[in-house]
């Protein structure tokens, strides 16, 4: 008994033990280098995921704040709601079942539990996008193919809700490419009948997905999209499938009207842009946008753009056949969203790993087998992963500043000024910071605007929320109609009238600047009742620096 552990250990370190045979550790041993690629890659996109949330300028603090109050009021389910300017104006909440979720993660788990939630789904959907690589090449090329994907997706880091169009995409692209790939040929494509019955039974499962969607996420239209694009392809070339995949299509489009709007949800979604007051920069357009910023992403995805181009030109004129129509559809309509909407480079990026990757592997003349490029494509992407941490890249990309999970350290603290120093309203404020007041501050205070344009009317931000800011005259006539006692703006805000209102409220004698950090600029009215807190916490001029 004695020698026991030592016999133990010379069983362990013999060349093929006992313990190796047994078919989990057979499996891991034949699939440890696909196992550590997808490690690599996973750490890779997860370093870029994980930042501290800042509300002050995200939605997430509005998306909170619309699950808790779903408990209490549903009118937040086509109502402005949080403003006080415009509190019955009609909008439709697109996004409340995402938010009501995220509202229960963050009621049992907080700020820590939100954001790995987030991730979890981040993670999940790029899962899905791998899957669909998979059917058409070999994991060292899926792998290669995913890697300045991974960049891409660094552009949309903050929680959101089209986390959840992304997932849903995902599976609809899986379960129709899956479908596509083995259903006509099973005998050529090596698998049995049972497995193309189950991808064609498993269609089903669309208008299911179908519903969550149109109850998360404004993005919801992708899925008929997508499913169009495979019908399309059927009538043109498989129309032996075609009737099958035309009762799913109508059974998703059907299911878009079980929601709480009814067809309003279809219609809204489509014209939502008709009543959008104020233009984002998110919705602005590729070379617009690369004018006016840096960001490496805008780079990358043209690189990646031009591959997707050339790979299928090289198979259009080596094997024209080769081609997969419903793919060419679909990345023809992803690239053209991204191209005019940066908030869609993400998007392309999840879409463009298995359209490089299966046109790498049909444009070649002897497709690539595993061994030769699996190595290869571990070795680039541990390399990529070491770069990235090293020189901490995420930096250049938007909503990265630190590494970290959960809510910001300090991001609360000009809420904890207000409260505790009685700040009173009604408060002016700019539209980033909408969501944060909501948040904390909602129901006992309403905002002036928040970061929803659909929400309230084109005139208000074009006939009083803009020209507040840029001509003293509208100013001093608003300030009169809604008695402004303070105001909380994010002095991060870049827009030119922004950055105007906030040099002249500076400069105005009938204003005080109480608090300031990183992110938040707070003033107070100089009337007799804020008399006590302008003595106590009256910033100097030198605190701000003015320049031209």
């Amino acid at each position: 008994m004695e020698n026991e552990p030592a016999t133990r250990l010379l069983d362990v370190l013999q060349r093929e033990p006992k313990w190796a045979e047994r078919p989990s550790f057979a499996w891991l041993f034949r699939n440890s280098n696909v196992l550590l690629l997808c490690t690599i890659l996973f750490a890779l996109y997860g370093f870029f995921l994980s930042h501290p949330i800042d509300l002050v300028t995200a939605d997430l603090g509005r998306h909170l704040k619309n699950g808790e109050m779903l408990l209490q009021d549903t009118t937040v389910l086509q109502e402005n709601f949080y403003s006080y300017t415009n509190p019955n104006f009609h909008a439709i909440n697109h996004h409340w079942g995402s938010g009501f979720l995220t509202y229960v993660v963050f009621a049992l788990f907080g700020f820590t539990g939100v954001h790995l939630f987030f991730i979890l789904l981040s993670f999940l959907a790029l899962f899905m996008f791998l899957k669909v690589a998979r059917l058409y090449a070999p994991w060292g090329v899926v792998g290669l193919a995913a890697l300045p994907a991974i960049f891409l997706l660094a552009e949309r880091t903050e929680i959101r809700p089209e986390v959840f169009s992304y997932l849903f995409a995902g599976f609809f692209f899986f379960l129709l490419s899956r479908f596509s790939e083995v259903n006509d040929q099973p005998e050529v494509n090596g698998h049995d009948r049972t497995y193309v019955l189950r991808s064609e039974s498993s269609l089903w499962l669309l208008p299911v997905i179908q519903i969550l969607w149109v109850n998360s996420h404004i993005y919801f239209l992708l899925g008929p999209l997508i499913l169009g694009a495979f019908l399309l392809e059927s009538l043109l070339i498989y129309r032996k499938r075609f009737l099958r995949l035309l009762s799913v299509f109508i059974s998703v489009v059907l299911a878009i009207f079980i929601n709480p709007y009814g067809y309003r949800a279809l219609t809204e979604a489509v014209g939502i842009f008709k009543n959008y007051g104020y233009k984002l920069a998110e919705n602005q357009s590729v070379w617009f946008m690369e004018r006016i910023m840096a960001d490496p992403s805008f780079l990358i995805f043209k690189i990646v753009f031009a591959f997707c181009l050339l790979t299928l030109l090289v198979t259009a004129v080596r094997n024209w056949r080769k081609i997969r129509l419903a793919q060419v559809f679909v990345m023809a309509g992803i690239s053209i969203m991204a191209w005019f909407a940066i908030r869609n480079i993400a998007l392309f990026g999840l879409f463009s790993i298995p359209f490089l990757a299966s046109g790498v592997q049909t444009a070649i003349r002897r497709p690539l087998a595993e061994r030769a490029v699996l190595s290869p494509a571990v070795f680039c992407s541990f390399v990529t992963l070491f770069l990235t941490v090293l020189l901490t890249l995420p930096r250049f990309f938007p909503y990265w500043h630190s590494f970290g999970f959960g809510l910001q350290k300090g991001n609360g603290r000009a809420i904890e000024f207000l409260q505790k120093e009685g700040v009173q309203g009604p408060y002016f404020n700019n539209y980033d910071i909408g969501g944060y007041l909501i948040f904390y501050l909602f129901p006992s205070e309403k905002v002036f605007v928040d970061n929803r344009p659909e929400a309230y009317p084109v005139e208000f931000f074009q006939k009083t929320y803009i020209p507040m800011q840029e001509d003293n005259a509208v100013w001093k006539e608003k300030l009169g109609e809604y008695r402004f006692n303070s105001i909380i703006f994010s002095h991060r805000d870049a827009t030119p009238w922004g950055q105007h209102f906030m040099i002249q409220r500076l400069q105005d004698p009938e204003w005080a600047p109480v608090y300031v950090d990183e992110r938040v600029l707070i003033l107070v009215r100089r009337v007799e009742a804020n008399k006590a807190l302008i003595e106590k916490f009256l910033l100097p001029p030198e605190t701000f620096r003015i320049s031209a």
